[in-house]
């Protein structure tokens, strides 16, 4: 689930980890959203995630699309 990058950037050696499923928490810090918005919309289905009990997970990719998209909301019967 998680992955490692590195990059040569003028010479310094950079790494960073970037993981692709995230709790509701870990994604509201780095995208800067508050956690009861990320819930509110994951109560409204705008975008997929992963349901293990009563946990909700998203992935990195639905939630960016989700962005790029400007909040389009999600049809799971495409």
């Amino acid at each position: 689930m998680q992955s490692r990058e590195m990059s040569l950037s003028e010479g310094l050696v950079v790494e960073t980890d970037t993981k692709t499923i995230m709790t509701i928490r870990q994604a509201a810090r780095e995208y800067g959203f508050p956690e009861y918005g990320l819930r509110n919309l994951i109560k409204r289905g705008a975008f997929p995630v992963i349901r293990c009990g009563n946990r909700s997970y998203i992935t990195r990719n639905a939630f960016e699309e989700f962005i790029k998209k400007g909040g389009e909301r999600y049809n799971a019967k495409l």
